[in-house]
């Protein structure tokens, strides 16, 4: 992989966008590198407990590449399809759909622009962490084209109706500082201690009860489409698979015995 770095600390994986001469813009060869990643983080086998995204150099993710779009314009058609066989379908909401589905906890570590299709893969995060720096920004409108990665089902219900259709059509930017006023982004770092800060909390999820936390986001994903009697009862049927884990049982003997618990995920 080349615009897609993978490494790993312990069992926290770190997947980077890695094309910083463009504020790490998504163009076709991005698009299936990180549709491979993610894949690979998925599998079991490889043992991840918590998975960390980021951006390389100043910028996270200004989002899909205005210059490739325009080029495969220029050769053709690109309405729905482009070049090199990406489609949002087959990527860009692939991921953002796998992402929704992975069992292990997400921090999203905004160190810069979160732009366009960039502002969808910032909420993705669990845990949603922002250099000082940084700035959220709805792109769409200044290109022309409607919006994609589903940010018009996540930003009016996490700030609301009249703030989400705001950003979304007047295309102003959002600063880390009310983001986090918000309630879009959970802390906000200084830059210069930023990334520790991030990967801090990235060690922290992957130290918790993995099948609880995956259980958890899975639970808070589907609440959207709930009733609150539903959601009892997926609670219901939940629960009894975590009480079966080896953390569970972790959990309950350091609790009597008034020390920290050590997860294993599992």
């Amino acid at each position: 992989m080349d615009k897609v770095l993978i490494d790993t600390e312990g069992s926290v994986v770190r997947l980077t966008f890695n094309d910083p001469g463009t504020l790490n813009a998504m163009d076709a060869q991005m698009a299936n590198e990180v549709r491979d990643a993610v894949k690979s983080v998925a599998d079991p086998q490889n043992g991840f407990r918590c998975l960390l995204i980021t951006g390389a150099g100043k910028g996270f993710c200004s989002g899909g590449s205005v210059a490739w779009m325009d080029s495969a314009r220029q050769e053709g058609d690109a309405g729905s399809r482009t070049d090199h066989g990406v489609t949002l379908g087959t990527h860009h909401h692939y991921v953002l759909k796998a992402l929704r589905s992975l069992p292990i906890p997400i921090v999203t570590a905004v160190n810069g622009p979160a732009a366009g299709l960039g502002f969808s893969y910032a909420l993705a995060g669990d845990m949603v962490v922002a250099a000082r720096s940084s700035f959220f920004l709805s792109a769409f409108r200044r290109i022309g084209v409607s919006p994609d990665g589903g940010l018009s089902w996540m930003l009016p219900r996490i700030v609301g109706w009249a703030r989400a259709k705001e950003l979304m059509v007047m295309g102003n930017r959002l600063s880390a500082a009310d983001a986090l006023d918000w309630g879009l982004v959970n802390r906000v770092f200084d830059d210069d201690v930023f990334m520790d800060e991030a990967m801090r909390v990235a060690r922290e999820l992957a130290e918790g009860p993995t099948v609880a936390l995956g259980i958890t986001r899975q639970l808070f994903w589907e609440s959207w489409s709930r009733s609150y009697e539903e959601q009892l009862d997926q609670e219901e049927r939940l629960q009894p698979c975590t009480f079966a884990t080896h953390d569970a049982a972790e959990g309950g003997r350091a609790m009597l015995e008034k020390r920290k618990a050590v997860f294993e995920g599992r």
